[in-house]
C-alpha cells in the first residue's frame, strides 16, 4: 500500500509539466513494486494471479494517485496468453521479468472494446506501420504491443523501447491528469515481431483493461472520502466538527454511497472476468463486457461525486494546490474519458439490455 507521506512529499510538489519525472517515477514503482507479472502465468516466471487481485492493486494504486499505469501491462498480458507463435513465450516472461513497464496501444477514446471498430497497425516483412492515438500509459522508455494485421490475419506486433525504436514517434498529448501518461503514437516502418491473436482477445484485454481503470477510480474515490472525514473531525467551527453539520453529513454518505456501489460493480467485474478466462464461452464473454461497462459507469460517478465533495469540504484550501484534492478531481477528468466515458457506457448497457429483450 502506498503511504500518505509519499502521497504528500512527492505529488504536492510535482509540477504540471515534468514529463521526465513522470517517466522516473512510472519506472521506479515498476521495479520497486513488480506488479508488471501479476497476471503472467508463474511458468513464464509471473505471480499467476487473478485478475480480481490484479484489481485490488489497482484500486490501491488509484488511491495513492500511483503515477504508474498497470492496465497496459496487464492489457499486453492478455492478449499475449491467448496468442500462437513461437515467440510468444519469451514476450511474457519479459513482461514478468523486464524493468520497463508495456503499453497496450489501444485508442484510449475508444468505447467499443472491439477491434473491428479501430484500425490496425499493418505488417508487412518484419515491420509495422500505423498510427494510433490517445494511448494511454505511454511513456518513451515503454515496450510496446500493438493491435496489427498481416495479409488479413489479426495479431498483435510487439515493438522494443518506443523511443529507441526507428520509425517510432510520440506526441505527448495535453491532459488534465498530469499523472498519466497520453500519447499519439506514430509507427512507420518499424522492425517488430507479429504474433497472431484471436479476435476475441483483443475484447477481453479491453474488458480488463477497463476494469481496472475503474479499480483506480474506485481507489480514489475511497481516499477522497478518507480525507473528508479525516480533515471534517479536524476542522471545528461553533465549537463542533464540520463533519457533524447535517448538510456536509449527507454530503459525506453520499458519496460514500455512490463509492460503496461502485467497487461493488468493480469487484464483481473482476470476478465475472476471471470466471470467462476459466470457460471461454462467447455468452461468458458478453456477460464479463457489459459487468465491466457497469464498472467502469459506476466508478467514473464515485469519483467524480467524492472528488468535487472533499474540494466543497475543505473550503477555501480546497482549491489550492497545497491540498491533493484537485489531483483526484483532474484523475477522473482524464479516467473517465478512457475507454469510454460513464455516459458512453450508460448507452452502450442500454443498446445492449434492449438487443437482449429482442431476442
Amino acid at each position: 500500500m502506498l503511504s500518505r507521506v509519499w502521497r504528500n512529499d512527492v505529488l504536492r510538489d510535482f509540477p504540471d509539466t515534468a514529463e521526465s519525472k513522470l517517466a522516473e517515477l512510472n519506472s521506479d514503482i515498476h521495479r520497486n513494486l513488480g506488479l508488471g507479472g501479476i497476471l503472467v502465468a508463474e511458468e513464464h516466471g509471473g505471480l499467476g494471479a487473478t485478475r480480481e487481485f490484479a484489481t485490488v492493486a489497482a484500486e490501491e494504486l488509484g488511491a495513492g494517485l500511483a503515477p504508474y499505469d498497470l492496465i497496459g501491462t496487464c492489457m499486453t498480458t492478455q492478449v499475449l496468453a491467448a496468442a500462437q507463435g513461437t515467440d510468444r513465450d519469451a514476450w511474457l516472461r519479459r513482461i514478468a521479468g523486464e524493468p520497463r513497464p508495456f503499453v497496450f496501444a489501444w485508442p484510449g477514446a475508444n468505447a467499443s472494446w472491439s477491434v473491428r471498430h479501430v484500425s490496425p497497425a499493418s505488417v508487412t516483412d518484419g515491420t509495422v506501420s500505423g498510427r494510433v492515438d490517445y494511448v494511454p500509459g505511454l511513456l518513451a522508455d515503454a515496450l510496446l504491443a500493438v493491435p496489427a494485421s498481416r495479409g488479413g490475419a489479426l495479431g498483435v506486433a510487439l515493438l522494443e523501447g518506443a523511443a529507441a525504436a526507428d520509425g517510432v514517434s510520440l506526441t505527448e498529448v495535453p491532459r488534465a491528469d498530469t499523472l498519466r501518461a497520453i500519447s499519439h503514437l506514430s509507427i512507420e516502418g518499424a522492425e517488430c515481431t507479429f504474433l497472431p491473436v484471436p479476435e476475441r482477445a483483443f475484447t477481453e484485454a479491453l474488458t480488463v483493461g477497463a476494469i481496472l481503470l475503474s479499480a483506480e477510480m474506485v481507489g480514489a474515490a475511497r481516499s477522497c472520502i478518507e480525507r473528508m472525514v479525516e480533515y471534517g473531525l479536524l476542522r471545528r467551527q461553533f465549537g463542533q466538527p464540520i463533519v457533524t453539520f447535517q448538510a456536509l453529513k449527507h454530503d459525506v454518505v453520499d458519496a460514500a454511497v455512490d463509492f460503496e456501489r461502485a467497487r461493488a460493480s468493480v469487484y464483481r467485474a473482476a470476478r465475472r472476468a476471471d470466471a470467462t478466462a476459466a470457460n471461454g464461452s462467447d455468452g461468458d464473454l458478453a456477460e464479463a463486457v457489459m459487468s465491466a461497462r457497469i464498472a467502469k459507469a459506476s466508478a467514473g460517478a464515485a469519483l467524480r461525486s467524492a472528488a468535487k465533495q472533499s474540494i466543497q469540504l475543505h473550503g477555501g484550501t480546497g482549491f489550492t494546490w497545497e491540498n491533493l484534492s484537485h489531483r483526484y478531481l483532474k484523475k477522473w477528468v482524464t479516467g473517465n474519458e478512457l475507454f469510454g466515458s460513464a455516459d458512453a457506457q450508460r448507452r452502450l448497457i442500454y443498446a445492449q439490455a434492449q438487443s437482449d429483450v429482442r431476442q
